[in-house]
C-alpha cells in the first residue's frame, strides 16, 4: 500500500485472444487492463502478446513493455540445426563453407506471419543462409464447429520446418500443421511457442506425445 510505484510483470497475458467485440460478450483482454488500472498499477511488462494492439487497452500514462522471446528461441534452434550431418552428395565449396540444412520458417496461420517472419530474420542473421518462409492458411470447414482445412503457401520439400505459433492450448492445430507438412514432405518438423498453455480441460499433452512426424516442441516457461 505505501509502494511509490507498481509494476506488473505479466508473462502470460490472461484472455488475451478475447481482445474484439464477440455478439454482447465484453472484451475480456480489456477488462483485465481495466482491473489493473484500478488496482494501481503504474507499469506492465508483458511477454509476447497474443495481439500487440493489446497495448491500446491500457491508459496513455501507463506504459506496457512488450517483450520478445523470439531471439532466444531462434539461437537455440541454430545451434541444434548447426549439429546437422550432412547429406553423403554435399560438397563444401571453399575450405571456410559449413554446413547448414535448408530451412523453411512456417508461420501456424495467417495471424502469427510477423511473428514468424521476425524468427526467420534472426536466424538469418545467425545463419548468415537464406531461410525460407511459408505459412499455413485455416480455412473452417462449413457447419463444423473447430474444424478447419489447413493450406501451405509455401515450399517446405526436404527442408527442416519450424512452426512458429504464440500459444499452444489444445494441440489440434499444431497436429493438423504437422501433419500437413509431413504430407507435403518436410524433411523434419519443429514448432516453437512461446505460452504452453495446455488447458485444464484438453489433452494436450497427450495429443503432442502421438504426433510422430514432429520431432519436439520448444516452448518457454512463461
Amino acid at each position: 500500500a505505501s509502494a511509490k510505484h507498481i509494476t506488473a510483470v505479466i508473462p502470460y497475458y490472461g484472455y488475451s485472444r478475447q481482445d474484439r467485440k464477440v455478439k454482447r460478450e465484453s472484451i475480456a483482454a480489456a477488462d483485465i487492463a481495466l482491473l489493473l488500472e484500478e488496482m494501481g498499477v503504474d507499469r506492465v511488462m508483458c511477454m509476447d502478446l497474443h495481439n500487440d494492439s493489446l497495448r491500446g487497452f491500457f491508459a496513455p500514462h501507463i506504459p506496457v513493455e512488450h517483450l520478445m522471446p523470439v531471439p532466444v528461441a531462434a539461437a537455440y534452434f541454430h545451434e541444434e540445426l548447426c549439429l546437422a550431418e550432412p547429406p553423403p552428395e554435399w560438397k563444401p565449396t571453399s575450405d571456410t563453407d559449413v554446413y547448414y540444412p535448408k530451412v523453411t520458417i512456417v508461420a501456424g496461420h495467417e495471424g502469427q506471419v510477423g511473428r514468424a517472419e521476425h524468427f526467420r530474420t534472426v536466424l538469418q542473421r545467425l545463419s548468415g543462409k537464406d531461410i525460407d518462409f511459408a505459412f499455413i492458411s485455416k480455412n473452417r470447414v462449413r457447419d463444423k464447429e473447430g474444424l478447419y482445412n489447413a493450406d501451405l503457401i509455401g515450399t517446405v520439400k526436404g527442408h527442416h520446418c519450424i512452426i512458429v505459433d504464440d500459444i499452444v492450448n489444445t494441440g489440434t492445430t499444431l497436429k493438423s500443421n504437422v501433419n500437413k507438412l509431413h504430407e507435403l514432405g518436410a524433411a523434419s518438423i519443429f514448432a516453437w511457442s512461446t505460452h504452453g498453455v495446455f488447458g485444464p480441460t484438453s489433452d494436450a499433452p497427450e495429443i503432442i506425445q502421438e504426433i510422430q512426424a514432429l520431432d519436439y516442441l520448444l516452448i518457454s516457461n512463461s
